[in-house]
């Protein structure tokens, strides 16, 4: 065996390293690669060397079919602690649990061992969702020290959502993905020599050309046959030929189950054929083992022993297993040896057996919080229920067994699945119990999946069912209703649907119905302006959410309350709320809810628009290509191009057209106005235009008209560019309502400028006024680009007294806004007008601007954020630990201290720590509220 480690010296040295510093820091690695790599001998290997050295280590491995067993890859000491713990009081959500079981898991893993715990999870590809989110959990939360997360996976076996699972775990700054190659000619010769140390050059030879470099096979080959096709099912097949029926499935009996079997397993998978479990042993392809089990000698050996069974013999063969498990439960059995029962009764065909184990399995899995599985079981069951099953007085009506699987399901973001499983089972009639539920169940995620129609169509049929004295029930189909028309730009309705709901549900005592419905109302006041009681709803909400620990409450309040932030021009109080909202959610999910995305959308807009783009990008910790569209990519976009990234602008573009849906103006609005002003940039001033008035149509007195500033200034430029009066005037008129509010003024005379170019009669009285606007808002980009254009328009006037004079200082003030900014086309252009008219502008401008504000401000250039970053740096703290305190990532940290140390002009953190105790910034900043 020691052969087959040839070529993993770098690997080896890797791991070791981590774990010898597990003292001092905790990583997670994630060994990868195909089949017969190696990847469960390195990782055994180094493990083992440290048996008995004060590590503990805990080892859990997914199979085939353990893919609805709850935890299942944990290992059994992970699950009996979890099974084992004790909650204090009720949990008020769903969520809340599912975070203590996820902290319970953690707690277990912190042990007192000196050196720390190694937790392996091997086949990773194979597990369930519960262990997988735990992984995620505690791959994103590692604790400072004490702890490595060893998982490996094979590249080439997984189901789609897991390979997105894994392309999420390793953006993890946190996580190490360590792939293992072929190894060379020269390292498949070292392998075999010490194999067997007398085959010859040749043989050598043979076997590299036939494996490729895979060290599995190419063990398996020189010990065998070297006519067998080389691949390495092939290989295993002709392996498995010389071996009885019953010994063959014996070792497919060890890929059937979640975990390592015992004797007793084996032989019931045979019918007590002592003889096979022996002659399966005795060929090397099953390893026994007393203490741990018996396993595979390899996982594809028992894959392909299970594809070699015919239907018959694989039916026959869960059905003794079924049984033999099924009379070892005992009466507290935990949610994974009751899905080991239901599995092998539903792989036998047993539909009455498979019922009532899957609905056993379900409410247990529901308890342990391993809500996915719980989801699973519930849907085998709804599918297979029949009228009979009700003499159980213990089995629930088949629609309510449906939309419990729908809920739980659908909270673990399996939406696609979810509604898959409603639209079979909601029937025509509504007089069965469970109706209305499924059909509030349906119609959200119909909703989620942009079917507006069918989800209307399911809310009316449910209003139908609810009595006019039911204000609970009432109250649930009115707040429905509203979420989920709030994306579709009618106001109106929203508001009529939220009130009522508001109402009804106060009389019910429904404090969840009135906490979502104070969201949407306070939506809905910021679109109308009336922003104190849009803040005020929002921070009802908010409270009511946490209070009952409700992600979805929680983002959705988030979301209302960094728009009303936003309206008002409140950067601070948007990011501020940004943070806070990400941070509670983190405690609460594995994954990152949906509309989070559009409250970090929210910031890095207003971010965007308040010149900290440093800040802003700063948030963008995910790594480039995006896997899918993200709400604030177009924001980033917008950044990006500002500075001239037009490269990496159009990247973040890539996807975006899949949120620009007709029926959804806000999504469609803020990917016109980036993607027109990427025209723009791209010299493609028609297509922009089109894009704008495409946009602006869609928007036109709905209430996102009201917030179509952004879009109205890139049409009108885009209009110039093309020469458009028609498109300009058309423009105007279809986003009239988006000069309004705090920004009324600025747009206006926005309008009057942009006139006056595409008439040929440059004026630069709107244009500075529209530059005094936008800097007594706090908007330095608009005040630059307003400042070029009053100088453009000065310049063309230069008959009239001192218009040079003027044009020179709007040039100069515009320059130092491009430049600290770092707004390179701007600047360019500014650059450009100041060539052609042969105006000198002053090389240390800027700085003389920069040593002017410094009397003022001892440090002016850092924002609160990098403030906070600075001062931890200063009292010696690393980028995981500036993290940790400021709940950022740590590769998030780092860009804020490469940024800090660029804006102080220094070049260590010892220079910048020197810096910030002369600028008395070394008290230690509490995390964000």
């Amino acid at each position: 065996m020691a052969g087959l480690q040839v070529g993993r010296g770098v690997e080896a040295a890797a791991l070791r390293g981590l774990i010898a510093d597990m003292p001092e820091r905790s990583a997670a690695v994630v060994v990868r690669g195909e089949a017969g790599i190696g990847k469960t001998l390195l990782v055994r290997s180094v493990l083992d060397e440290h048996s008995g050295s004060g590590v503990r280590i805990l080892r859990g491995a997914c199979a085939p079919m353990s893919g609805a067993t709850a935890y299942s890859g944990l290992g059994a000491t992970v699950t009996a602690a979890l099974s084992q713990s004790t909650a204090s009081g009720q949990f008020p959500s769903a969520a809340a649990a599912r975070a203590w079981s996820m902290q319970a898991l953690a707690g277990v893993l912190d042990s007192d061992a000196a050196q720390g715990t190694v937790l392996l999870v091997e086949d990773v590809h194979w597990a369930d969702w519960s262990t997988l989110d735990f992984l995620a959990h505690s791959t994103r939360n590692l604790p400072e020290r004490r702890l490595l997360v060893l998982l490996t996976w094979r590249d080439e076996t997984a189901h789609p959502d897991r390979l997105t699972w894994l392309a999420e775990l390793l953006r993890c700054p946190a996580v190490i993905d360590m792939p293992l190659r072929r190894l060379t000619a020269e390292e498949t010769s070292e392998q075999l020599s010490g194999l067997q140390p007398g085959c010859t050059a040749e043989t050598i030879a043979a076997v590299y050309q036939r494996s490729a470099g895979n060290p599995y096979l190419s063990a398996e080959l020189i010990r065998g046959d070297l006519t067998v096709p080389a691949s390495l099912r092939a290989i295993l097949l002709a392996r498995l030929q010389g071996l009885s029926l019953a010994a063959r499935t014996v070792v497919a009996a060890t890929g059937t189950l979640a975990r390592a079997l015992d004797d007793d397993d084996l032989l019931a998978a045979v019918d007590g054929a002592a003889d096979a479990v022996r002659e399966a042993c005795d060929s090397g392809l099953v390893i026994r083992d007393p203490a741990a089990g018996c396993t595979a000698r390899h996982p594809v050996i028992a894959e392909v022993a299970y594809e070699q069974l015919l239907s018959s013999e694989r039916r026959d063969l869960h059905a003794r297993l079924a049984k033999h498990l099924a009379a070892r439960v005992l009466t507290d059995a935990s949610a994974a040896q009751l899905a080991e029962v239901a599995e092998q009764y539903r792989r036998a065909s047993d539909r009455d057996a498979t019922f009532t184990w899957a609905l056993a399995a379900a409410r247990v899995a529901e308890k342990e919080y391993a809500y996915t599985e719980a989801g699973h079981w519930y849907s085998v069951a709804s599918s297979l229920w029949q009228p009979s099953d009700l003499a159980d007085d213990r089995a629930p009506q088949r629609l309510v067994l449906a939309e419990r699987a729908a809920s739980l399901l659908g909270g673990a973001g399996q939406h696609a699945e979810a509604l898959a499983l409603l639209e079979e089972a909601v029937a025509d009639g509504d007089g069965e119990m469970g109706t209305l539920e499924a059909l509030l169940m349906r119609g959200r995620l119909r909703a989620l999946a942009d079917d507006l129609a069918g989800a209307i169509e399911d809310i009316e049929r449910a209003r139908r069912l609810v009595p006019t004295d039911d204000d609970r029930a009432v109250g649930r189909v009115c707040i429905a209703h509203a979420m989920l028309l709030s994306p579709y730009a009618r106001s109106p309705e929203v508001a009529r649907a939220a009130r009522m709901a508001l109402e009804h549900a106060t009389r019910a005592g429904d404090i969840r119905t009135v906490g979502q419905a104070r969201a949407m109302l306070g939506g809905v006041a910021a679109d109308e302006g009336r922003i104190e009681d849009s803040l005020d709803e929002a921070r009802a909400a908010l409270t009511i959410a946490r209070d009952l620990a409700e992600p979805e409450d929680l983002a959705r309040a988030g979301v209302a309350l960094t728009y009303a932030y936003g309206v008002r021009g409140d950067t601070d109080s948007v990011v501020a709320v940004a943070n806070t909202i990400q941070s509670e959610l983190r405690r609460l999910m594995a994954d990152e809810h949906w509309l989070e995305g559009i409250v970090e959308s929210n910031a890095v807009y207003n971010l965007y628009a308040a010149g900290r783009w440093d800040e802003a990008l700063s948030r963008d910790d995910r790594g480039r290509p995006p896997s899918g569209p993200a709400f604030k990519d177009a924001q980033l976009a917008l950044i990006h191009m500002a500075r001239g990234n037009l490269q990496t602008a159009v990247e973040l573009m890539r996807g975006q057209e899949l949120l620009a849906v007709d029926d959804q103006p806000q999504f469609k609005r803020d990917y016109a106005q980036t993607e027109a002003q990427l025209r723009l940039l791209q010299q493609r001033p028609r297509e922009a235009l089109a894009l704008s008035l495409d946009a602006a149509e869609l928007s036109h007195d709905t209430e996102d008209e009201l917030v179509s500033a952004g879009l109205l200034r890139v049409g009108l430029e885009a209009a110039v560019a093309s020469q458009s009066p028609d498109g300009f005037d058309r423009l105007v008129a279809l986003l009239r309502r988006a000069v309004s509010g705090d920004e009324a003024a600025a747009l206006a005379a926005i309008v009057d400028g942009e006139r006056s170019r595409i008439r040929g009669t440059p004026d630069s009285t709107p244009w500075l006024t529209a530059a005094q606007e936008w800097a007594s808002l706090g908007r330095p980009y608009w005040e630059a680009q307003a400042r070029l254009r009053a100088a453009e328009a000065l310049l063309a006037h230069r008959g009239q007294p001192g218009s040079r004079g003027r044009a020179t200082g709007e040039l100069e003030a515009a320059r130092q806004v491009a430049e600290q900014l770092g707004a390179a086309p701007l600047l360019g252009q500014i650059q450009v007008l100041a060539k052609v008219a042969r105006i000198h502008l002053d090389d240390s401008v800027t700085e003389h601007h920069e040593q002017r504000a410094a009397t003022t401000d001892p440090h002016p250039r850092l924002t609160e954020r990098e403030r906070q970053v600075l001062a931890l740096v200063a009292a010696g703290r690393t980028n995981r630990e500036i993290g940790a305190t400021l709940y950022m990532s740590p590769k998030t940290a780092s860009v804020h201290v490469t940024h800090i140390l660029e804006k102080l002009g220094v070049q260590s953190r010892v220079q910048a720590a020197a810096e910030a105790i002369r600028l008395d910034l070394t008290g230690n900043p509490a995390p964000p509220a």
